[in-house]
């Protein structure tokens, strides 16, 4: 079966299998979802190279709907039909609203599309809200990777269906590291919208009153004041370098603001499959990935007291950080590798063809 995954702009699949080789990036292709491979499915790879002028004029229309490529679509449509592929698959709604726009036309192929930010219709900008009103009722099948937010799409968005496929992610790249290389070290990293680094900053500040010698290093290109004599700041992408930071550190922190939509998931994940335990905010959906008092503790968001105590506790309790992080190393290599959610997929992919 024949499957074309329209990748967003600035995802190469020829780069990122070069980048792959050199140790830079985990998995072989974006995503892992060469891993279809593995279930049958012939996996065809689109990347967006537009210049001169159509790339302004994609950059102007996703900037007007929120990202969404439409432009950008245009040149991958060939590619999007019957004649060409069996089913068309989106990681999610930069690639996938313009996917299903067209996907109720009968030379087109049928869209499978994940959702990542969408939340509700009255946190959606109008035009937005059209296009995507308009693209969920024309796809065949819709994911998403936090389970909280299967209730919200099929409330707000009139999908009859939606299916809750868990994120994964290559558990070799990001290797369980022995205890031994752990110092009292607070890592954190991520630049989305609901990411909360000033509480987190300020939990470690509460931190360090008993912990006078606790370092703290963040990696984000979102603007925040850090003490640079105290703590480090990498404003860098830093692609495999980020698994020496999870080898340094005793507990990986995720602050969010309140989102049902799974933010911060990727670097969970990345921080279980190193052995290192978690502190993460408990947004809706994020414990089918962090067991409390297992894997990792969830505390309440907007409360930098409960976020300092958890981290407090874990520091303090050596024993307790490493017992928990060999927990989440192996949870992480059993539920949530990048193999695992290709055969979800491959299941969903399956189900849109018929």
């Amino acid at each position: 079966m024949r499957v074309y995954i329209p990748l967003p702009v600035g995802t190469s699949s020829r780069q990122w299998a070069d980048r792959s080789a050199a140790g830079e990036v985990p998995d072989a292709s974006p995503y892992g979802l060469h891993h279809l491979h593995d279930h049958g499915f012939d996996v065809t790879f689109g990347d967006s190279e537009l210049t001169g002028v159509r790339a302004r004029a994609a950059r102007s229309v996703r900037h007007r709907t929120g990202g969404l490529e439409l432009v950008e679509h245009h040149t991958m449509s060939k590619r999007m039909q019957r004649r060409s592929s069996d089913v068309t698959l989106a990681y999610d709604e930069r690639t996938g609203v313009p996917a299903a726009l067209r996907g109720h036309r009968r030379s087109a192929a049928p869209v499978v599309t994940g959702v990542g930010w969408l939340t509700t219709r009255d946190a959606t900008a109008p035009v937005q809200r059209h296009l995507v009103q308009r693209a969920l009722s024309r796809a065949t099948s819709v994911w998403t990777q936090c389970s909280a937010m299967v209730p919200i799409l099929s409330a707000e968005w009139d999908v009859p269906e939606v299916h809750y496929v868990p994120v994964g992610i290559d558990t070799d790249f990001y290797a369980e590291h022995a205890w031994e290389l752990a110092g009292q070290l607070v890592v954190s990293a991520g630049e989305d919208r609901f990411r909360d680094h000033d509480l987190l900053i300020d939990a470690v500040h509460r931190v360090r009153r008993q912990l006078p010698d606790l370092r703290f290093e963040l990696a984000t290109a979102l603007p925040v004041s850090i003490d640079p004599a105290l703590d480090t700041l990498h404003t860098e992408r830093m692609g495999g370098r980020m698994r020496d930071l999870y080898a340094r550190s005793s507990v990986v922190a995720v602050a969010l603001r309140p989102t049902p939509t799974g933010s911060g998931l990727t670097v969970v994940l990345e921080a279980m499959a190193s052995g290192r335990p978690l502190v993460v905010t408990a947004n809706p959906g994020i414990s089918d990935y962090v067991v409390h008092g297992e894997t990792g503790l969830l505390v309440p968001p907007n409360d930098p007291e409960a976020f300092a105590g958890a981290l407090r506790a874990l520091l303090l309790d050596p024993d307790r950080c490493e017992a928990m992080g060999a927990a989440a190393a192996q949870t992480a290599r059993r539920d949530f590798t990048s193999a695992a959610m290709s055969a979800s997929l491959a299941d969903l992919l399956r189900r849109a063809v018929g």
